[in-house]
């Protein structure tokens, strides 16, 4: 171990020598802990799959069996490092050991099966379903499934604008595995926040030199991971490396070389995962080095900082190179509409102490922490990644002034995972001090005044002159241990509750097969199946063929490109959203078959957006019998009706329009096609309410 690497080490107390782990040992531990939390974690969904459990939402069975599976690890783990720190016989057996740092590496993915997976067993969707921002997500994995790369979600021929690395990863897991994207959705969530949870076991060691710490403070950054926002796994599992990356991020510009290579590939690959928290912790080192470079009266901290950036931007490029590039070349739209949201929470500082108990308490003792031990290194990083996270939030209100926000209200994770984790780092020290050095109270002597007096009043020597009663500091410590134990185990049962929300949007949406998990009949997604079909047979394809439609969850459950984007937050730059609105809006004016198929070919040949090969628009054909008005889903015999033309309607389409600063931000609003526009170069059929307008070639 070099000069350097012992310099970076922490100033906390000694814990056994065992504890502290070589980076050899550390990447080892990494690999191992979490490949085997991912295996772990994909064999609990299968199992899970195959049970016929009742709905979440109807039910508290669900609600129960969580409940005790997050007891159960939070138990297990703690039994655990007790017995590593007080082993059987004095010493650790080969077996022992192995036990033990099994129980601890998989406890993180435990708590995540347990508190996230089992709620959902019932259903093969995750978290918010295919609602709210889930739709274009699952989109998104769609499209890597069908063609693993770093292409856009919707529009052809175009890189990706969206950090791609979770979804071209989970792309091919559902490859390799044969699972339906959208199927694959919640178990690549599970095993990614399962492996990253586990993952921060040996990192946090690695850190604090003891395997209990590093074991608690994992276990701590899971639980508030997934009360706070675990519906967006690519950005839980960036938000779990916010806090050591802080602390790796001062022991790199103090000349730490490990330090520097961790924080390159660190920043490097967050960036390709979410870019507001890789933003925030680059942010955060940029800081840390300028104020080491000036109380060092030194460039070196600048220069190491540098190497830091130029390292992971080479790591990001190589994502975002291609749509930097295209951006650079092309023709786009206005970049910054993905900041174009700005919620209640938007206007909000986090405040931590309000959120719960055991939260309050943690950040109360955070702030008492990093204040008095500011000197420390740990605390120092810490304390300034917390300063920086804070000046975002407020910042991005500031900036709304400007017609934008920074998206302030997501920074809440990263605050609320900085002061626990300096929380647990706090009581981590008490616990192994006899006086902390940030509390002022003496237990030690304060219980031996209470020995000394029921001894005397009892006539007990041994009391008296210290006994096994005489160490009350250690009967406080493990008193503390058992109350800290049992706040952990409230706080982690109450994920499910804290969730219900999202859990029941995903046993309510109804799936790519068209089931619900509740058992309820589908919605429209009943008809998807038909409709891909009639697509397909005529078409021949689905990934190249550019479908115009408003039906956001069919084209999230099937690889068609889309003309149009499902709204201008999520909509490639490169697309230009606003002008494709304007040209479908002014088709809708066409009556005209001939000038219709004219005006979509006069858009590509301008703009090169490939003109639309079907449309599918709600509305009604002439159809031959009487039209089925009772609600049916499709016709009983499951054969499509005869159209005998286009009928004198209108055929409706939603556009999406940004009407940022307002809140909502996005309206929706419908335009109308003129059936007459359709009754000559296109085949047309009648799915339920939807007509497919397919265009003959």
């Amino acid at each position: 171990m070099t000069q350097q690497d012992q310099a970076s080490r922490p100033s906390t107390p000694a814990a056994p020598a065992g504890d502290f782990l070589r980076v050899r040992t550390m990447v080892l531990e990494m690999i191992l802990a979490g490949g085997a939390s991912a295996v772990l974690a994909l064999v609990a969904w299968a199992v899970m799959g195959h049970t016929n459990m009742p709905a979440f939402s109807n039910s508290y069975v669900l609600r129960a069996l969580a409940v005790v599976g997050i007891t159960i690890s939070i138990v297990g783990t703690a039994v655990a490092c007790y017995f590593w720190v007080h082993p059987h016989k004095g010493h650790h057996t080969r077996a022992s050991t192995f036990l033990i740092k099994a129980v601890v590496h998989l406890a993180p993915a435990l708590l995540v099966i347990t508190a996230i997976g089992v709620p959902l067993a019932a259903t093969r969707l995750y978290l918010d379903g295919i609602s709210v921002d889930q739709v274009f997500r699952t989109q998104y994995l769609t499209r890597m499934t069908n063609h693993p790369g770093w292409e856009d979600m919707a529009y052809m021929d175009m890189p990706s604008f969206y950090p791609g690395l979770w979804f071209f990863t989970g792309g091919i897991f559902a490859k390799v595995t044969g699972i339906a994207a959208w199927a694959a959705y919640q178990p690549w969530a599970l095993i990614t926040l399962s492996a990253t949870g586990a993952m921060l076991v040996p990192v946090w060691q690695r850190i604090t030199a003891s395997l209990p710490t590093s074991s608690a403070i994992s276990l701590l950054t899971v639980a508030v991971t997934l009360a706070v926002a675990p519906e967006e796994p690519y950005a839980a599992i960036v938000a779990m490396g916010v806090a050591p990356a802080m602390v790796l991020g001062y022991r790199a510009v103090r000349g730490s070389t490990l330090a520097i290579l961790g924080m390159i590939v660190y920043l490097g690959l967050s960036a390709n995962l979410y870019t507001l928290f890789t933003g925030i912790s680059a942010l955060s080192v940029v800081v840390l080095a300028l104020i080491t470079a000036w109380n060092l009266r030194s460039i070196r901290p600048l220069l190491r900082v540098t190497a830091i950036g130029l390292g992971s931007i080479a790591l990001a490029l190589v994502g975002w190179g291609p749509y930097l590039y295209a951006l650079a070349t092309r023709p786009h739209g206005p970049t910054g509409k993905a900041q174009h949201y700005l919620p209640e929470m938007g206007t909000q500082i986090p405040a931590p102490f309000f959120e719960s108990v055991v939260l309050a308490l943690l950040s109360i003792i955070a702030v008492i922490w990093l204040v008095t031990r500011r000197r420390d290194a740990d605390a120092f990083s810490l304390g300034i990644g917390l300063i920086v996270s804070y000046a975002w939030v407020i910042l991005s209100m500031l900036v709304t002034v400007l017609g934008t926000t920074l998206l302030g209200f997501r920074v809440e994770l990263p605050i609320m995972l900085i002061l626990s984790t300096a929380g647990a780092l706090g009581i981590a020290e008490w616990l192994r001090q006899d006086r902390p050095q940030f509390i002022t109270v003496n237990w030690g002597a304060l219980a031996a005044a209470s020995n000394k007096a029921k001894a005397e009043v009892a006539g007990d020597d041994v009391a008296a002159k210290g006994g096994h009663a005489a160490d009350g500091n250690t009967v406080f410590v493990r008193i503390m241990a058992i109350v800290l134990a049992f706040s952990g185990i409230y706080y982690a049962t109450t994920i499910p509750s804290l969730n219900e929300r999202h859990i029941d949007l995903a046993y309510t949406d109804s799936d790519g097969n068209a089931n619900r998990g509740d058992r309820f009949p589908a919605d429209s997604t009943a008809y998807y199946a038909t409709i891909d079909k009639v697509l397909f047979d005529k078409l021949g394809t689905r990934a190249g063929a550019i479908i115009l439609t408003d039906e956001k969850n069919f084209m999230a459950y099937y690889p068609y490109h889309g003309y149009q984007a499902i709204t201008a937050h999520y909509a490639n730059p490169l697309g230009e959203f606003a002008k494709r609105n304007d040209e479908i809006e002014a088709w809708t004016k066409i009556t005209d078959p001939a000038k219709l198929t004219a005006a979509m070919d006069k858009a590509q040949e301008t703009h090169g957006w490939q003109a639309p090969d079907a449309l599918i628009l709600r509305g009604q054909l002439d159809v031959e019998g009487e039209i089925d008005k009772s609600g049916s889903l499709m016709p009983k015999d499951g054969s499509l009706p005869t159209v005998n033309g286009t009928g004198d309607g209108e055929f409706s389409y939603m556009i999406a329009d940004d009407i940022y600063p307002n809140q909502p931000n996005v309206r929706f609003r419908t335009v109308k096609f003129k059936a007459k526009a359709f009754a000559e170069g296109w085949d047309l059929n009648q799915v339920g309410p939807y007509v497919v307008a397919i265009r003959q070639r």
